[in-house]
């Protein structure tokens, strides 16, 4: 492969000091996190730059991209405890995976677990934070289940920061001889949080209340040379988004909630050919992207929202995504050479093209040097196109954001250690991000006209065998944006991480007790206005982690202490996160 994909496995996960994915993600080199809450309450994904909008999510290969915003993509229907892995894929993948792969691409695993197994899951921790789960799978190599349910609920770190998340989730394979292999998902999630300023610092006392639902099946048959896929998906998610929590205290014109409800539906199919000329695949997929909404969209017929007690939709729009794609990849000799093209229709935006091409060499078995070069294309989300309110007015006249990323790199790996680092160039027209003069209070959905971003990223692992110290790990990512900002104060795009650098140290303690360190600094470019409305530069900081960990036979035990400096610092101007805080749990493996 011409690319570096960063693979989260089982055992990483079970050594980090994390409580959700969003944490976990922020420990990988060249993407951000910026979290507004704690335990995925709500965080945005950035990944080289790009905004939280510029990401596609996945859930075992499945576009769950949320089309109302991307503030909902890690709406993850799962505990931490049922995730396999987490696949990250840096750059624009977007003529395979399709529009929205902007910036990068990140696939949750489930798959792996045991055919016969029970296990459950008890935490608590700081700010009242309690969690249960219990998960099971059972059946044979023919067809296997798996399935969890999990809670958990916290009063909050500070006023207006409780929550309260349940999860259900049901996945099954089938494997057939002649007729290929199937997998269903079923799933689904309620939340409920305290959202302190989550939107603007001028309305502290918000809410928000979320409901998702997600059904998918897979297909996959593989013979001679020739093998095909099919997936079919429905993904409901309905947000219930209080700007006065209850009506405490609200002012005369603030007489209802935003009420919305997205359905995605969708369906893919590809074919791939393997010859003496490499790999051919080709494919089709349809997706179809709906809200019913007060807020969002052209007007309606009132309609009762459902699962809502005083909940009306006012509002509606609907558009379908035609893609059809196609990629060649050859091996020869020590080169692999990998190039494709995608085209997606819409009525509102018209034809889309984009494409690219990757090449790698490998001079052995363990040292791979590679460069590619690729474009991509994100529609507006609904939020860009139609949202209004006393602080945002969106602009229902946005077009596509578009882009060309070239990047080169290397991989290398050796009995003891790895070494990943590329350097890449991303060129951005149309830019779509919320921005404002300081002097202004409302902020606006623009297309920027260029934002371009250099950067690198560099990883290191050292693993010893047979001694005190197990991991030592190594990060840095850098990364200067050209931007024309027109003096704008950017509420996404502009702010960025400039620096990161994270260093892992694991090690034993005694018996079958562990400990694992991440240590993290993080500067951030760009500003935002506070509450005196000031403008104000992020200041830099730094975080330490650490998770003790007793891995015993049947169960384990942890206790985590996250924050350990007790610094003061924030993800989005204003939103300041928790201080030093403790988390312990026993997982029980029956």
């Amino acid at each position: 492969m011409g690319r570096v994909l960063t693979v989260i496995d089982k055992a990483e996960i079970s050594r980090s000091a994390v409580q959700s994915i969003d944490q976990l993600l922020d420990y990988v080199a060249g993407v951000d996190i910026r979290q507004r809450g704690t335990n995925s309450t709500q965080a945005d994904i950035s990944v080289r730059g790009g905004s939280f909008d510029q990401v596609l999510v996945l859930l075992n290969g499945v576009n769950i991209t949320d089309p109302q915003t991307g503030h909902f993509n890690l709406d993850i229907p799962l505990n931490l405890s049922d995730v396999s892995r987490v696949e990250i894929l840096q750059g624009s993948s977007a003529r395979v995976l399709g529009p929205n792969a902007f910036s990068g691409a990140i696939n949750i695993v489930t798959g792996g677990q045991d055919k016969r197994a029970l296990n459950a899951e008890l935490t608590g921790g700081s700010f009242n934070t309690f969690g249960e789960s219990v998960s099971g799978s059972f059946g044979n190599n023919k067809l296997s289940t798996f399935a969890s349910l999990s809670h958990k609920s916290s009063t909050g770190y500070m006023a207006n920061t409780d929550f309260d998340f349940t999860n259900a989730f049901v996945q099954s394979g089938l494997k057939t001889k002649n007729v290929g292999k199937f997998d269903l998902q079923l799933a689904a999630q309620l939340k409920d949080f305290g959202a302190n300023s989550f939107y603007s610092l001028a309305y502290p006392n918000q809410f928000e209340s979320s409901k998702t639902f997600m059904a998918a099946l897979n297909w996959n048959l593989s013979k001679g040379r020739w093998t095909y896929n099919a997936q079919a998906y429905w993904r409901r998610h309905h947000d219930r988004f209080e700007l006065i929590r209850d009506f405490t205290g609200a002012p005369s014109w603030y007489i209802t909630h935003n009420y919305h409800m997205t359905d995605v539906t969708g369906g893919k199919v590809s074919a791939s050919c393997l010859s003496k000329l490499g790999k051919t695949t080709l494919g089709v997929e349809l997706r179809n992207e709906h809200i019913f909404s007060n807020v969002l969209g052209a007007a309606m017929d009132s309609m009762r929202a459902p699962l809502e007690t005083n909940g009306f939709f006012t509002k509606k729009d609907n558009r379908l995504l035609e893609t059809a794609f196609v990629d060649h990849a050859l091996n020869i000799n020590h080169w692999y050479f990998s190039a494709g093209a995608a085209v997606t229709h819409s009525e509102a935006f018209g034809y889309n093209t984009y494409g690219g091409i990757d090449v790698a060499y490998a001079l052995n078995d363990n040292f791979r040097i590679f460069a590619d070069a690729n474009s991509a294309v994100r529609l507006p989300t609904f939020t860009d196109l139609y949202y209004k309110s006393a602080t945002q007015l969106a602009n229902p006249n946005l077009q596509p954001e578009k882009s060309q990323t070239i990047e080169v790199g290397t991989k290398l790996t050796q009995q003891n250690w790895k070494l990943d680092a590329t350097v890449y160039y991303r060129m951005g027209q149309n830019v779509i991000d919320w921005v404002k003069l300081p002097s202004e209070t409302v902020w606006q959905s623009k297309n920027m006209t260029h934002v371009n971003a250099l950067g690198g990223d560099l990883t290191l692992a050292y693993y010893l065998h047979n001694c005190f110290v197990k991991k030592m790990g190594l990060s840095y990512s850098y990364l200067q944006m050209d931007k024309s900002t027109d003096n704008y104060d950017s509420k996404y795009v502009l702010d960025y991480l400039r620096n990161k650098v994270m260093v892992s140290f694991d090690h034993s303690i005694w018996s079958k007790l562990s400990a694992s360190w991440k240590f993290g600094y993080f500067d951030r470019a760009g500003n935002y206005t506070n509450v005196k409305s000031m403008l104000v530069s992020f200041d830099p900081y730094a975080t330490l982690d650490c998770r003790l960990l007793w891995n015993g036979k049947g169960f384990d035990v942890f206790a985590d202490v996250n924050n350990i400096f007790d610094k003061t610092y924030a993800d989005y101007g204003g939103l300041n996160q928790p201080g030093r805080n403790f988390n312990a749990g026993v997982r029980l493996k029956l």
